[in-house]
């Protein structure tokens, strides 16, 4: 019996505001790649069942093109026969129940179970029975729901899912405010695998108890962390975690300024990314100790250039003011052709052609020099 236990997949993000070649933000197509991985996964290995411990979506409110990509991965699933189980978590599950949950739009699909009303659910598969667990809004609610928590023990397996952080180990915490926590012995209970959803780094709490972590990079806490999902293997009783091919996110070696002049300050910037491989890459540097003054005088547009092959670059600095007060500013940077087209696209225009005010755009851009 084997299953496949992914998590946080927050489908519809976006950031950076940079489009792909079909007009889509860049991020949130990244964020599609990498659900259709593991799909193509499931599809090739054929799981008996695949778990989804919550955030399956970014938002209450995702957008139709959100919706319509989940419904379409979601039907290749039902198609080829594999069952999948869904709980709902803390980024989409409405506060109020009167707002609804998008969840209602996946019901009619055949083969695909859900759990989002905030009450513990059971699935039998064969001679498997899924605990379920969704996000519950309130914390007495939550108390009381994992209480009931308990395997069957007419049956060969036993696996429990939910999406919350773990009490007094604050790693295990995503520190939002509409978060639940359980406690390590709330997730021993002799199930033979907890698949566990909501804090994005994939690891091993308890024996069995596992995050799969999210399947995709969404702030820089998160930079360097593999992202993927875990295998498990009921009748061996062990997992296997598998690496999913995401965008590289990189927060570049801090920089410590309190000595450096404006020149010295762009040459180690200028050492930092011609020692990292930024192309496609998300990127930040951060600056510490760095006087304002200095910082002014700082040549952006160059730094705006050599950081040009990046998908996104900023540039963070902390800087100390006369008072010794610390202060922080942030700067991101795009090449101006790439600003100019995301900023076309966004806004409306009546009686004119699009791509001509594009073209005739870039043309202005080059022969005023671009970023020099």
């Amino acid at each position: 019996m084997k299953i496949l236990h992914l998590a946080d997949s927050h489908i519809g993000y976006s950031a950076y505001n940079r489009l792909d070649e079909n007009g889509y933000n860049q991020r949130e197509m990244d964020v599609y790649n990498a659900f259709e991985q593991v799909m193509d996964f499931a599809l090739k290995n054929k799981p008996d069942v695949v778990l989804h411990s919550g955030d399956v979506f970014d938002s209450v409110r995702p957008s139709n093109r959100a919706i319509s990509f989940v419904i379409g991965q979601l039907l290749r699933l039902s198609d080829a026969s594999i069952p999948m189980v869904l709980i709902s978590g803390n980024h989409s599950t409405p506060r109020l129940r009167e707002t609804g949950s998008v969840f209602k739009v996946l019901e009619h699909i055949d083969n695909v179970h859900l759990a989002y009303t905030g009450r513990y659910q059971t699935f039998k598969f064969e001679n498997l029975k899924v605990h379920a667990l969704p996000h519950c809004v309130e914390k007495p609610i939550f108390e009381v729901e994992i209480k009931k928590m308990k395997p069957d023990k007419k049956l060969n397996y036993n696996v429990a899912m939910l999406h919350a952080g773990v009490v007094g180990l604050s790693v295990f915490r995503m520190n939002e405010f509409n978060e639940q926590l359980a406690t390590t012995k709330q997730l021993k209970k002799g199930f033979d695998y907890v698949a566990l959803g909501h804090y994005h780094e994939h690891c091993e709490v308890t024996k069995s108890a596992v995050y799969a972590g999210s399947t995709e990079r969404y702030g820089f806490g998160e930079a360097g962390q593999p992202k993927g999902f875990v295998m498990v293997d009921l009748e061996k009783g062990d997992w296997k975690f598998h690496k999913l091919k995401v965008r590289k996110m990189l927060d570049l070696k801090i920089i410590d300024c309190k000595r450096l002049s404006p020149d010295d300050m762009a040459g180690r910037i200028k050492q930092n990314l011609e020692k990292a491989k930024i192309d496609g890459a998300i990127v930040r540097q951060k600056l510490i100790n760095v006087n304002r003054h200095n910082f002014n005088l700082l040549n952006l547009a160059s730094i705006r250039k050599r950081s040009s092959s990046a998908l996104h670059y900023e540039l963070r600095a902390s800087m100390q003011d006369s008072e010794h007060k610390v202060a922080s500013s942030t700067a991101a940077f795009d090449s101006l052709e790439r600003e100019f087209v995301s900023y076309l696209a966004k806004v409306p225009l009546e009686g004119v052609s699009r791509k001509s005010v594009e073209s005739r755009g870039l043309e202005y851009l080059k022969e005023s020099g671009g970023d020099e």
